[in-house]
């Protein structure tokens, strides 16, 4: 072989080389430009003292929920939250969130899980910590021509999503973007064309666009840095019982409407989309 032949192959390996290197452990469907390597993750792990920042730091078959790597086995995305409390129960005639109008980490662990980004700026290091809640709606749950329903009311959404931030997060600011979100059950790595009005999510397999709109909001401090984003979920059709509503954002939500018994008491339950 020609020596010129041998240094166009010991190229096209070192930049394969590169390319294994660079990508991200999990195989994201992705325009990223920015991924951080494992030191520069690492750096930020040890500097706010944590188990992990997002599952390329937990050991294989362990993903990071809130901040510790946890078995995949041992994850439920599927777990539900009743809209009944114990002592008082849904009935027939009660707008939905009569008993329980939010949905925590506390009731759904694995697919509200607490987390946070991090940032190291002149040596200081900044964390940005989010929590996620569910906010029911308080659509009617009615009696309709023999049938249960529950009624799809104008301008009143199923549930709202809600992500808060503890501190003002600048999505265009390229030490945030090529982190994680954690966003119901799910990783998300921040896109690098996020901004503060537009902002990039991309998974293993979609990328997600959120920007404001009737069923988007995104709300921004003084500074112009996020703090909290709100996706509100409306219902196209009144749903019967059996019937469900789903999270048509990130596919991970479901509204389950599922009996009445003959006291007139409802089941309708709120969790993961299994």
């Amino acid at each position: 072989m020609e020596k010129g032949g041998v240094i166009v192959i010991v190229l096209l390996l070192a930049f394969l080389t590169t390319v294994i290197f660079v990508l991200p452990k999990t195989g994201f469907v992705t325009s990223q430009e920015t991924v951080f390597d494992g030191n520069y993750l690492e750096s930020l792990r040890i500097n706010v003292g944590v188990e992990c920042l997002q599952d390329s730091q937990c050991s294989q078959n362990y993903e990071c929920v809130s901040n510790s790597c946890v078995d995949k086995g041992e994850i439920n995305l599927c777990k539900e939250r009743s809209l009944s409390l114990p002592v008082r129960r849904l009935k027939i005639g009660e707008p939905m969130n009569s008993e329980v109008g939010v949905i925590t980490n506390d009731n759904l662990p694995f697919l509200l899980p607490n987390g946070e980004l991090v940032e190291i700026v002149n040596d200081k290091v900044i964390e940005y910590f989010y929590i996620q809640t569910i906010f029911i709606g308080a659509n009617k749950i009615e009696s309709q021509d023999g049938n249960y329903i529950i009624k799809e009311e104008n301008n009143e959404p199923l549930y709202i999503y809600k992500l808060f931030f503890s501190n003002g997060v600048n999505f265009s600011d390229k030490n945030i973007q090529g982190q994680v979100l954690r966003i119901l059950g799910k990783e998300y790595i921040i896109g690098s064309k996020s901004t503060n009005s537009e902002i990039e999510l991309i998974s293993e397999d979609s990328i997600i666009q959120l920007s404001d709109s009737k069923d988007i909001k995104i709300t921004t401090n003084e500074n112009g840095d996020v703090i909290k984003i709100e996706i509100l979920y409306f219902s196209q059709n009144d749903i019967e019982v059996s019937g469900n509503s789903l999270d048509n954002t990130f596919n991970s939500i479901k509204l389950s409407f599922n009996y009445v018994d003959k006291d007139g008491f409802v089941d309708v339950r709120v969790g993961g989309n299994c």
